[in-house]
C-alpha cells in the first residue's frame, strides 16, 4: 500500500471516529402521517357549505428537523429539537365532496431526552414540542366568487394555532453517521388563536433517517 493510500485510509477512519465521538448534532427527515380529529364540532365553516362533516382528516407528507444533545444526566442525555412539517391530503372533512382538501404546516421546538440502553445501537427517545401550526382543518377554502382577505376562488384559508406534541420514538444505529428512525409516535393538538376556541387533537406516526454531523 502506498503512503498516499495509507494516509487517505487513516484520514477516513479518523473522520468516522470523530463523527461517532462528537455526534451531538443530528439532522433528520421523516415520512409522516397525521390524524386531525374533533372536526365535526368545529366552529369553522366555509361560506355557503352545508355538507355533513367527517370528524377526522388524514394529511401526510414530510417532517424535517435538527437536534442538539448537550447534557448527559446519568442514563439520559438532554437535548433540544427544532422541526417543521408539511402535510396535505386532497380529501377534506366534508363527506359529500373533497372541498379544498386538508393541510397542516407546523414549526415546533422542544426538549428531548435520549435514554441509554444496554444495547448501544438502540436509542429510544422522548420529547415535548410546541409552536405554530397553520391549517384549514379540512374545512376552509374559498369557493368561486367568494373572497377571504383577498384570497379568491378554491384556495385554502389557513388559520394560526398553538400546536403541541408529546413524542416518543426509537433510533437504531446503522453507521457511525447514520441512524434508522424505526418509528416515532406523537400525540398532541391544535388550539386556534383568536376568538374561535376549539381543540383539534392530533395523532401522528413517522419514520425516516437521522444523519449525525461531525462536530
Amino acid at each position: 500500500m502506498s503512503f498516499r493510500k495509507a494516509f487517505l485510509l487513516l484520514a477516513i477512519v479518523a473522520l468516522v471516529s470523530a463523527s461517532s465521538a462528537h455526534a451531538q448534532f443530528g439532522v433528520y427527515g421523516m415520512f409522516t402521517v397525521d390524524r386531525l380529529s374533533n372536526i365535526a364540532s368545529s366552529p369553522e365553516q366555509t361560506p355557503n357549505v352545508t355538507s355533513t362533516r367527517a370528524n377526522t382528516v388524514d394529511p401526510l407528507g414530510g417532517t424535517g428537523g435538527v437536534y442538539y444533545d448537550f447534557k448527559k444526566l446519568g442514563p439520559v442525555t438532554l437535548g433540544a429539537d427544532l422541526r417543521g412539517s408539511i402535510l396535505t391530503t386532497k380529501r377534506g372533512a366534508y363527506q359529500n365532496f373533497n372541498g379544498g382538501g386538508a393541510r397542516i404546516y407546523s414549526t415546533l421546538g422542544g426538549v428531548r431526552f435520549v435514554f441509554h440502553t444496554p444495547l448501544a445501537p438502540l436509542k429510544p427517545y422522548a420529547q415535548g414540542s410546541f409552536g405554530l401550526g397553520r391549517t384549514d382543518y379540512g374545512l376552509l377554502y374559498t369557493q368561486a366568487g367568494v373572497t377571504d382577505n383577498g384570497i379568491v376562488g378554491n384556495s385554502p384559508i389557513l388559520r394560526n394555532n398553538f400546536e403541541y406534541e408529546g413524542i416518543a420514538g426509537l433510533d437504531i444505529k446503522l453507521l457511525p453517521v447514520l441512524d434508522w428512525r424505526v418509528a416515532e409516535f406523537a400525540y398532541g393538538g391544535l388550539n386556534p388563536f383568536g376568538d374561535k376556541s376549539h381543540n383539534y387533537p392530533i395523532k401522528q406516526v413517522s419514520m425516516g433517517f437521522v444523519f449525525h454531523l461531525p462536530f
